[in-house]
């Protein structure tokens, strides 16, 4: 199991407790991958570490998210690998899950549920899609949820780590080369992480910002497979963001305006840096 961590001493002791208070069948460890924390994160780990050998921690250096995933992956010493972030909360039996899926499958992804860790306004603005099912870029591929996903090191040694330039889309670029490799992404629904939402406003933008940035350079690359989406693939969320601004009056609506808003404009920047159109 890795976990990525950078500046998470609040947040961590809860995941690592719902983590070691698991059973598996097969033998297994926690990596706790510290990426520059300075707030206390490796003194947590260390205190966790002296208690229970299965977990241990290593250092990346270079910031960023998936410089922090490859490094986990590289350190494990089996050929399976289970990914967790260090804000959310994993359930019972994911270890489980996830273990005996990667016993069969090259990659996977599991559910996410959104009620335990999220006030109920918050909970639902997105939809439900990532509790039904595996996500899909436009029907043409499916990924893993960047939060809950786990991989053969086998994989990531055959078609290159998670790509830091693709921050915010970088689970489903890593999903692109998995299946041009021929390697789809299997759901896992006992698989479950409790998924906590970002909460403001202005950070919710921020993280759809980033969400929607990098899709077009994904579809670009799809395009010379033959495959390209359409260049007006979110033309209803734009008409839904039109007709709903007003409901910025509301923390629930303030939350959702946001969360869409950030991921058009997101389309648009990125549309404009990869010299592609979708929106």
């Amino acid at each position: 199991m890795v976990i990525p961590a950078r500046n998470e001493a609040a947040r961590l002791p809860r995941q690592l407790a719902a983590l070691l208070d698991q059973s598996y069948d097969g033998r297994w460890e926690i990596i706790v991958v510290d990426n520059g924390s300075t707030d206390g994160t490796v003194e947590v780990v260390e205190r966790y570490a002296e208690a229970d050998s299965r977990l241990r921690s290593v250092h990346e250096p270079r910031p960023g998210l998936c410089h922090a995933r490859n490094a986990g992956v590289l350190a494990a010493r089996s050929d399976a690998v289970a990914i967790c972030d260090a804000d959310d909360l994993v359930a019972d039996g994911w270890v489980g899950a996830m273990g005996n899926a990667l016993r069969e499958h090259h990659l996977v992804t599991g559910r996410q549920e959104l009620d335990l860790l999220n006030p109920g306004w918050l909970a639902g603005s997105r939809g439900r899609r990532l509790s039904e099912g595996p996500p899909s870029f436009h029907g043409a591929f499916t990924f893993p949820a960047g939060n809950n996903l786990g991989v053969r090191k086998s994989l990531v040694e055959r078609i290159g780590g998670f790509d830091q330039g693709y921050i915010g889309a970088e689970d489903v670029e890593f999903g692109f080369r998995a299946a041009a490799a021929g390697v789809a992404t299997a759901f896992v629904p006992d698989a479950v992480v409790h998924y906590a939402y970002r909460r403001s406003p202005r950070a919710l933008f921020r993280q759809g910002f980033s969400y929607g940035r990098h899709r077009p350079a994904i579809a670009r690359r799809l395009a010379s497979q033959g495959r390209r989406p359409s260049r007006i693939a979110g033309w209803k969320s734009w008409l839904w963001l039109a007709a709903n601004a007003w409901r910025i009056v509301t923390p629930r609506g303030r939350a959702l305006v946001a969360w869409v808003a950030g991921n058009r404009i997101g389309h648009v920047v990125g549309s404009v840096r990869h010299r592609t159109v979708l929106l």
